[in-house]
C-alpha cells in the first residue's frame, strides 16, 4: 500500500504546485500538528504565490521539500552565499527548519476558514500561542485531548461535504 500512496501524494503536490504557480492562489485543508494552535486539522487555508522578497518575518508560508508540503512561520530572512533564504519553524515545533530557498518557497498563507466557516486572518505568533504550541508538541496527552476537543466541534453535519485533505508536514 505505501508504494501506491507515495506516487498519489507526489501527483497531488505537483498538481497543487502547478495550480498555485499558474493561478496565483490555492486553497488547501490543513493536516498535521506542527502549527497548532494557529491551524487545526481541517482548517482551509488560502495561499497566495509570493516571492522571498514579498515575505516578512512572522508570515506563514507554504514550501515544498522532499516531495512534501510544509506550512511554517518565518522567523527571519537570511542571505547565504548571496542567495536569499527563510528560516522557518512550526508554532508547535521546538526547532527551526533548514533554511528555505527561493525554489522551495511556494506562497504565503493569507487567510483561514475554520471548520465552522469563519474567515480569519493569520494571527501573529504571540508568546502565549508559542507556549501553547510547545505544550501541545511536548505532551502527547495534551495534544490528544486538544485534538479530541477540537474534533467534537468539527463533526460534519448531515449533508455537508468535506474537502480532501493534503498533508502539510
Amino acid at each position: 500500500m505505501p508504494d501506491s500512496v507515495q506516487p498519489r501524494d507526489q501527483f497531488k503536490h505537483s498538481l497543487a504546485t502547478e495550480i498555485l504557480r499558474s493561478s496565483g492562489t490555492l486553497r488547501l485543508s490543513a493536516f498535521g500538528n506542527s502549527m497548532l494552535p494557529t491551524f487545526w486539522p481541517g482548517d482551509r487555508l488560502t495561499i497566495r504565490q509570493r516571492s522571498i522578497e514579498q515575505v516578512l518575518p512572522g508570515d506563514v508560508v507554504l514550501f515544498a521539500r522532499g516531495g512534501r508540503f510544509f506550512i511554517h512561520r518565518v522567523l527571519q530572512k537570511l542571505e547565504l552565499d548571496s542567495n536569499p533564504q527563510l528560516l522557518t519553524r512550526g508554532d508547535a515545533m521546538p526547532d527551526a527548519d533548514a533554511p528555505v530557498s527561493t525554489q522551495e518557497l511556494l506562497g504565503k498563507i493569507v487567510s483561514i476558514e475554520t471548520h465552522r466557516g469563519r474567515q480569519l486572518s493569520v494571527p501573529r505568533c504571540s508568546r502565549a500561542r508559542r507556549w501553547i504550541g510547545l505544550a501541545v508538541a511536548y505532551s502527547p496527552r495534551l495534544r490528544s485531548l486538544a485534538l479530541r476537543w477540537h474534533a467534537r466541534g468539527n463533526s460534519t453535519r448531515q449533508g455537508e461535504t468535506v474537502p480532501e485533505q493534503v498533508s502539510l508536514g
